[in-house]
């Protein structure tokens, strides 16, 4: 009920009331032996609740247990997942949400490598990290029939787990690695990875309902295995390795498929392992120690302001200045209007009687960054007065063209508005082209946003006039045609280049041609 909860929240609240709703309210670093391993990062949070992320770990046992194919819960084959929640539109308006993960089981194959391209590089090996390679102790390989059966998907709404065949066409949009058969999370509206590192002795005497479930669970899929291997043999002595793309291929995958298929039925029909893992997944999702084992990265936790600041009390300079601006009035705001705090669960992270030191340094901060802004405009405007801009000219035109966002000047834009508008600013080619008629600096502001440059500016008044259309559909189709033009240019430009390299490597001179064609790029 409470992830049902969390997803009502997510689409009601947003995501960072929700997380405050159901993590802790702390991170912590991941444990330095599991870094590594770990998927969303080293940063963690642990559930308020630790039914849920008992609950959480008992699925990775569920699958492990009923998974057409031989799973480890192990740091190179199943140990985490991607948390996703999917929202739909009714027809009535009303939306629809649900929440689910995507498991990615044998994780870190033989084959892996750094690179799509680089070659696989012996376990272990200097090249592979030495003790740290990931891959250190796997059993997995992408050349075992069923390494394709890695992907597996629970939802919340049906609290079913299914695993998701990648060579099926409905899902062939959102592979993202197909030689690995890697399902890709982005697709997927992600808002938690969960990794889940139990010990091999979890929960004391449970071990011994794992040995009998696994033992169970391996009679089942052992017996069919041996049926699959005669069936690939064909009573032939040495049947080798059929290669992919090769002569009996497809009919292997077939009878693939068909091995899948026989496995889940024959342990859908086998009570004695139905039972003793359904007794297995239910004592590990009521287990305290389950909890301690799984670690989840949330990201709106991981990215809250306001769990930030309440980590880092003694950083606290250090972390505000990290903040942009809109991150920088949220927390402001936050701490100010404690009367009407924007939600509960936020406005408690930080102390009341830390409010008054926090509020200060985002004062001094800001003054920080006003003092900063003020500098460097007034460098930008002492550059246009040294260049020959009239003071009262340099100061209206930098206000004109002032960032909405962060309030800086920029000369460059200013420069290029006040030689649009002015006549006396204007080169020998502008004045060559357009002449000697001045206009006012907001006039010509409209356009500018549009085309920029001096030059695609006075285009586009001329446009205007000419054809009626508006400063922003002007500035528009000028900057449109400037691009075109400069397209063609650098086109001209490298065919002669190639033009004089084919003549030079003619002439015997290819070092000269290829110093020449470097210097071009």
């Amino acid at each position: 009920e409470e992830l049902k909860t969390y997803v009502k929240s997510l689409i009601e609240d947003g995501p960072e009331i929700a997380d405050a709703g159901i993590y802790v309210n702390e991170i912590e670093e991941a444990p330095s032996r599991l870094q590594r391993f770990m998927s969303g990062g080293t940063k963690i949070c642990h559930f308020e609740n630790w039914r849920n992320a008992a609950f959480l770990g008992s699925l990775f046992h569920h699958i492990q247990l009923n998974s057409p194919t031989n799973v480890e819960l192990t740091t190179w084959d199943l140990f985490h997942g991607h948390m996703f929640v999917h929202v739909s539109q009714l027809g009535n308006g009303e939306l629809k949400a649900d929440m689910g993960i995507l498991f990615h089981a044998r994780e870190f194959p033989l084959e892996l490598r750094r690179d799509r391209i680089g070659k696989v590089v012996p376990v272990g090996s200097p090249a592979a990290g030495g003790p740290h390679d990931v891959r250190i102790g796997t059993k997995c390989s992408i050349e075992t029939d069923d390494y394709y059966l890695r992907n597996y998907m629970w939802l919340l709404s049906t609290n079913q787990v299914v695993v998701l065949d990648t060579h099926s066409p409905d899902i062939q949009g959102i592979i993202q690695n197909k030689e690995f058969h890697t399902v890709g999370s982005f697709y997927f509206k992600q808002v938690a990875d969960i990794n889940y590192f139990p010990p091999s002795s979890l929960c004391g005497e449970v071990h011994k309902l794992l040995s009998a479930a696994n033992a169970a669970e391996e009679e089942v899929k052992t017996g069919t295995t041996k049926q699959l291997q005669q069936v690939n043999c064909n009573g032939e002595a040495n049947a080798g390795v059929i290669q992919k793309g090769g002569a009996g291929y497809q009919e292997r995958k077939h009878v693939r498929r068909r091995s899948v298929t026989k496995v889940l039925e024959r342990m859908r029909h086998n009570k004695d392992h139905r039972w003793l893992a359904a007794q297995v997944v239910h004592y590990i999702s009521h287990t305290k120690e389950t909890a301690r084992h799984i670690y989840a990265t949330p990201l709106a936790m991981l990215t809250s302001p306001s769990l930030r600041i309440k980590e880092a009390l003694k950083g606290v300079s250090r972390e505000i200045r990290r903040l942009d601006r809109h991150a920088l009035i949220t927390l402001q705001s936050m701490i100010i209007n404690t009367d009407e705090p924007r939600h509960p669960r936020l406005e408690g992270r930080i102390p009341r009687d830390a409010h008054s030191f926090v509020l200060g340094e985002i004062k001094r901060e800001q003054k920080r960054r006003d003092d900063k802004r003020e500098k460097d405009n007034e460098k930008q405007y002492l550059k246009l007065v040294s260049m020959g801009f009239k003071p009262d000219h340099a100061r209206q035109a930098l206000e004109l063209t002032r960032s909405k966002q962060t309030g800086l000047y920029s000369g460059y834009k200013a420069e290029c508005l006040l030689q649009a508008a002015k006549a006396e600013y204007r080169n020998a080619e502008l004045i060559k082209k357009f002449g000697t008629k001045s206009y006012d600096l907001d006039f010509v502001l409209e356009y500018q946003r549009h085309a920029f440059y001096a030059d695609s500016t006075l285009r586009a008044i001329r446009l205007d006039a000419k054809e009626k259309i508006g400063p922003a559909r002007a500035g528009e189709k000028v900057a449109k045609l400037v691009a075109a033009e400069t397209h063609e240019k650098w086109e001209r430009l490298r065919k002669r280049r190639e033009m004089v390299v084919k003549l030079l490597e003619a002439k015997g001179m290819s070092q000269k041609s290829d110093r020449l064609l470097h210097s071009s790029l």
